[in-house]
């Protein structure tokens, strides 16, 4: 069990969080155990052609290894609702060396099992439940130490973005920024407790606690707040340690698959609306662009904008702005009329 222990200051300074690099390490995790997240399957099998494993051989060993831990300097506590990726890789690069010599050892086998790791996995003395430390970790901090390391890091992180998730982040951040919409009515109705009950039936909130079911015990301080942040790629939650009293605990999104999701084949069998606007009522579970709906399903522009007007003018359309892009997304009459047609997925 995880222990997140508030206190009064902290309870009122908790908030939700989006952050690429959290996306990015799950993502990186799901590629290496692709059963945890199956509603992604088609991505991992067209991601992990992209990728190539030789350019990423120090990023991979920090996040593949079987350890009890993952250092946490590879994501660091967002300190806004949703800092740019370049701020992000700025905060690991200023992550100091002592503190991510510290994490290294908590991971992998460097020097004897610091206290904290026997503690916390419940390991006897002389036991040591790390991970051996990789050799590719290894060249780099002989060659340089820590800061070496946190060069190559940088270097890697910004590839693994480009090649992974750059394309599809715009997709994911409207599915994380939903879900944080739909929580933050519920705080207006039960506050945190109601939220944290929400998230995953794993969190739970007493007072000024908030716990994680987990198989290592231990309590964080989190006097300055606990920071909440979805992901689609978390089959269950986690968390991460930051400095200055803060900590943060991802969880699944909801609606977290419909990202990954494979347009609906057109069909005849819709006639109500017609097989070409069946397949785009049915894409548009989660709000989504003309430009990314003429993408997916291999249509002009033009073609898209005529259709989903008519969709809109028929009441099966809502629309908001966000930023330059205009968003459409079904209405309950839409899911009702696809329910009806016997489109999966329909009643999501």
């Amino acid at each position: 069990m995880i222990t997140f222990e508030l206190g009064p200051y902290g309870l009122a300074h908790s908030r939700f969080a989006l952050s690429r690099l959290v996306e990015l390490n799950d993502a990186l995790e799901v590629l290496t155990h692709p059963d945890r997240a199956p509603y992604a399957r088609r991505w991992v099998q067209r991601t992990r052609r992209l990728v190539d494993r030789s350019s990423l051989a120090v990023l991979l060993a920090l996040v593949e290894h079987e350890s009890w831990y993952v250092p946490d300097f590879l994501v660091p506590l967002p300190d806004r609702y949703e800092p740019s990726f370049d701020d992000e890789l700025a905060a690991v690069a200023a992550a100091p060396a002592d503190r991510v010599r510290a994490q290294l050892e908590l991971a992998f086998r460097i020097g004897e099992p610091p206290a904290e790791v026997l503690e916390v996995t419940g390991s006897a003395p002389g036991q040591d439940p790390r991970a051996p430390l990789p050799d590719a970790i290894a060249a780099v901090l002989d060659g340089g130490g820590a800061e070496a390391l946190l060069a190559c890091v940088i270097n890697e992180v910004h590839r693994c973005w480009t090649v992974v998730l750059s394309d599809a982040w715009d997709a994911v951040r409207r599915v994380l920024d939903e879900d944080v919409r739909h929580h933050a009515v519920r705080a207006s109705r039960t506050g945190l407790s109601g939220i944290v009950a929400g998230l995953h039936t794993s969190l739970e909130h007493d007072d000024d606690r908030v716990t994680l079911d987990h198989p290592y015990d231990m309590r964080l301080g989190c006097a300055s707040g606990l920071i909440l942040t979805p992901s689609v790629f978390l089959p269950r939650p986690a968390a991460w340690r930051g400095s200055s009293g803060h900590a943060m605990v991802g969880y699944p999104a909801h609606g977290r698959g419909r990202v990954w999701s494979e347009p609906v084949p057109l069909t005849e069998a819709s006639g109500l609306v017609g097989a070409r606007r069946t397949a785009l009522l049915a894409d548009l579970a989660t709000a989504r662009s003309t430009a990314e709906l003429a993408d997916r399903h291999g249509l002009s522009r033009a073609t898209v904008s005529y259709h989903v007007r008519k969709l809109h003018e028929a009441g099966l359309l809502s629309r908001r702005r966000a930023g330059r892009a205009v968003l459409y997304e079904r209405t309950g009459n839409a899911a009702a009329v696809l329910a009806g047609l016997g489109v999966p997925g329909s009643a999501d």
